[in-house]
């Protein structure tokens, strides 16, 4: 599959060793994600979940009704209102990043001709994509051909004065997470799950399936006090588990290194 390469650096990691190690540290992999995606600040975390799911729900209901307008006859109505849906996905995903106070850019594609909204929440970069059913894996298309491309514009320059490449600076790895949509077969208006999924390192199967609610009821829970075990695993089990997206640093994030 053409997504397996988004614009990342990948690691192969065994999947016996992974929940091995999992099963050692007492931690489940949605739990270390949330507490990943929570950093320090998982108030801003589920601020962003809520906004998005509304945005992403509204969405949803604009993408049927502007194609009933647009559509040539019925037989267009999937295909545009497809295409609503993905630009619309798009706009939630920066407005809920906008008004939950986290950042948000557009990533250029490589070859040049398309641009992917990165929200980035905790130590997660977040992108929307859209599946067919729960659990199922992002099909092949256009834009995730484009997506599978090596984002070169944004590796860091090598040396001083170097005429090509990205004037943006140094980059990061942030781990890679999807605020997934799924549609519902009898109601075109409404989504019939959103999620927040993690795949695994080799990109070939969904690592974490987590329902936008128990994201945000755990996301609570970890900003009241509860369990905060991302220090301790951070640094042992998501550089080998989770896909990692290169994004430019901002200055809070370079500050934070220092």
């Amino acid at each position: 599959m053409n997504f397996h390469r988004i614009a990342l650096a990948v690691e192969t990691f065994s999947a016996i060793l992974h929940e091995l190690e999992m099963s050692i540290l007492g931690l489940s992999v949605d739990e270390i994600i949330l507490s990943l995606l929570g950093g320090a600040t998982p108030e801003n975390a589920r601020n962003f979940l809520l906004r998005w799911s509304e945005h992403r729900t509204s969405s949803w209901a604009d993408a049927a009704r502007d194609a009933k307008v647009r559509a040539a006859s019925k037989g267009h109505l999937p295909q545009i209102r497809g295409q609503l849906r993905y630009h619309l996905g798009e706009n939630a995903l920066a407005t809920a990043a906008s008004e939950s106070g986290v950042g948000c850019m557009p990533l250029p594609t490589n070859p040049k001709g398309g641009f992917f909204m990165v929200a980035r929440v905790g130590h997660f970069a977040l992108i929307s994509l859209k599946v067919r059913a729960p659990g199922a894996l992002p099909r092949k298309s256009t834009t995730r051909r484009l997506l599978s491309q090596p984002n070169e514009d944004i590796d860091p320059q090598s040396r001083l004065f170097q005429e090509e490449g990205s004037s943006r600076g140094a980059t990061e790895l942030a781990y890679l997470g999807c605020m997934v949509s799924v549609p519902c077969n009898t109601d075109p208006t409404v989504p019939a799950e959103l999620a927040l999924g993690v795949m695994s390192a080799a990109m070939d199967r969904w690592l974490s399936w987590i329902s936008i609610p128990r994201a945000c009821a755990s996301l609570q829970g970890i900003d009241a006090g509860g369990p905060t075990p991302i220090r301790p695993v951070g640094e042992l089990i998501p550089d080998k588990a989770f896909p990692k997206l290169r994004v430019p640093n901002t200055d809070d994030q370079a500050d934070r290194k220092k």
